[in-house]
């Protein structure tokens, strides 16, 4: 049997479990049920933290250390008479302290805050411009109808607020709490975005995403029409590119404030790392990549500040370090970000940053970006090895802001197709290759999971395969390329002609496809009453499917593509 117990920090030991979330300065540090190591241990020592509640065997020697019995008693003996009065508060106030306290609790993770509220004067600051921005009975009620309307929505402007307050103050922007204020309801417009549409579990279709981009302009005149003119621009904008990219007007820079700059990284970055029901969110150092990839879209400079405030360095980035010395990140730790491992490039060795921070990262200097290429190398060097770990966090990066074609076009069929020639032409082994195009099929199954959840079609086809050929991975991929089409494949059975002829007439289509293991008949087309049977094989679907690699994302008929192939195959 386990008993929970509170034990000074020099008396866990490691190996021992956690059995409560540690936080320090409302930050969390290590989540429960964390085993301990010797190095977490010294880095939380370091960190201040003076007590841990553990885990232990009830018949431990070290329960006759517990702290929490002992202060049990001293706290009944000194506080009991307290407890006893109570005070007169102001109790709108005490509404609005506690609703900072609670949702802070929410967003504030070590992991994604890095650096950020470090210090009780930062969270102090950000408290006190929270309740000063509340002081007017309107905002709050402006609030309340977001969080009740979309809780996620609410949370997150609240995570913008925190952020870009504390970055604002570090940048050392004029006029701050305006900024605040207007970070706080840059995403006020979500009160106007069904429900339906914000709670979806998959990307948005073109349509919705044109709703949900309305939340700009509405957001706007929402808060124009609550007296917020000063602030309202700052919901109109935040999804302003450079260039002209974003919308909903096209800005460029130079029509931008800097107010707005800012908020556009902090706005991506909290959506990025924010935990939803669906959705785990990306590491900090990941969603910092992401953002230096379209490094073009923000202001750069702002972007350099933001990951020093963070004090979190994305794998890749140049920095300076605290001895004059310049290095490469190569690795961020899990748990301590902030202490990542890099190589220094004069001397071309690594290091982890000590625990002590004698040396320490003081400045970014650039950030060398893996390209598309780089990574998807990664991706199939690690499907080949079959490490299917590794391999996710390559495909989660390469997938990020593609269309649903071009994660078939660019990552499936091109991983498929280097998988068949090292099998084909280097003789790799058989088992790893079916091994590692299970986990293919397996990557595909769930991108084909996340199309069926809300799929809209707008046309039919009639696909004749026995149901044990149906899970065969190129017949997932002709199902991925129908579906993202708008094509919903309706699948039957071979052998009953009738049945199929009416399925067709159900349908309107003229055209059935027939693919089978192996081609038992010698026609590849055979004409009916009401339409036509065309015939392939899975080396057929295999050929064209490989021949589709380096398409480009022009909408094509994969109907057309089968057919041109069948008829090209007819003539030789």
């Amino acid at each position: 049997m386990l008993r929970k117990v509170t034990l000074s920090i020099d008396e866990v030991e490691a190996n021992d479990i956690l059995a409560e979330d540690i936080f320090s300065e409302y930050q969390l540090l290590a989540k429960k049920e964390l085993v301990l190591t010797d190095r977490i241990i010294a880095l939380l020592k370091l960190r201040k933290v003076d007590e841990l509640a553990v885990y232990l065997p009830s018949d431990s020697v070290r329960i006759v250390h517990d702290l929490s019995v002992q202060r049990t008693r001293e706290y009944e003996d000194v506080f009991a008479p307290l407890m006893a009065k109570e005070n007169e508060v102001d109790e709108y106030k005490e509404k609005v302290s506690t609703l900072f306290m609670t949702t802070l609790e929410n967003v504030v993770h070590e992991l994604r805050y890095g650096q950020i509220l470090k210090s009780m004067q930062d969270t102090a600051y950000v408290r006190g411009v929270f309740e000063k921005i509340l002081e007017e009975k309107h905002r709050y009620d402006l609030l309340m109808r977001l969080r009740e309307w979309d809780e996620y929505s609410f949370v997150h402007s609240f995570d913008v607020f925190v952020l870009g307050t504390i970055f604002a103050r570090y940048l050392g922007l004029a006029d701050i709490e305006t900024l605040a204020r207007g970070y706080l309801f840059h995403d006020i417009g979500k009160v106007f975005i069904p429900q339906e549409i914000l709670n979806l579990k998959r990307k948005l279709s073109e349509d919705e995403f044109e709703v949900v981009k309305t939340h700009t302009t509405k957001g706007y005149e929402l808060l124009v029409e609550n007296g917020e003119e000063e602030i309202a621009y700052l919901a109109r904008d935040h999804h302003e590119r450079f260039a002209g990219k974003g919308y909903p007007n096209k800005l460029c820079a130079d029509e931008m404030s800097e107010g707005v700059q800012l908020l556009q990284i902090i706005d991506v970055y909290s959506a990025m790392t924010s935990k939803r029901v669906y959705h785990t969110g990306y590491a900090a150092t990941d969603a910092l990549a992401v953002l230096y990839r379209d490094r073009q879209l923000y202001n750069e400079m702002f972007m350099h500040k933001f990951v020093e405030c963070l004090g979190i360095y994305p794998v890749n980035s140049v920095v300076l370090l605290s001895d004059n010395r310049s290095a490469q990140v190569e690795l961020v730790y899990d748990l301590f970000p902030t202490l990542p491992k890099v190589k220094l490039l004069d001397e071309q060795t690594s290091m982890n940053l000590p625990l002590n921070y004698s040396v320490k990262i003081m400045k970014m200097i650039d950030y060398r970006a893996d390209s598309f290429e780089e990574i998807f190398n990664l991706f199939v060097e690690q499907l080949i090895r079959c490490d299917e770990t590794n391999l996710r966090i390559h495909f989660k990066k390469l997938i990020d802001h593609l269309h649903p074609k071009e994660i078939v076009l660019k990552i499936f069929l091109p991983a498929f197709r280097i998988l068949r020639l090292l099998t084909r032409e280097i003789q790799t082994d058989m088992t790893k290759y079916r091994n590692s195009i299970s986990i293919l099929k397996k990557l595909l199954e769930e991108q084909l999971n996340v199309l069926y959840m809300d799929y809209h079609h707008e046309q039919t086809t009639i696909l004749v395969v026995e149901t044990s050929l149906r899970e065969n991975f190129f017949i997932k991929l002709v199902q991925s390329i129908l579906y993202i089409d708008k094509i919903v494949p309706f699948f039957i059975n071979p052998g009953d002609d009738q049945r199929i002829t009416q399925l067709m007439e159900h349908c309107d289509v003229n055209v059935a496809y027939f693919i089978e293991d192996e081609l038992t008949v010698e026609k590849r087309v055979r004409p009916m009453r009401e339409g036509t049977f065309l015939y392939y094989s899975l080396s057929d679907i295999e050929e064209l499917l490989v021949s589709l690699v380096g398409m480009s994302m022009k909408r094509f008929s994969f109907e057309e593509k089968m057919q041109e192939r069948l008829f090209f195959k007819l003539k030789a």
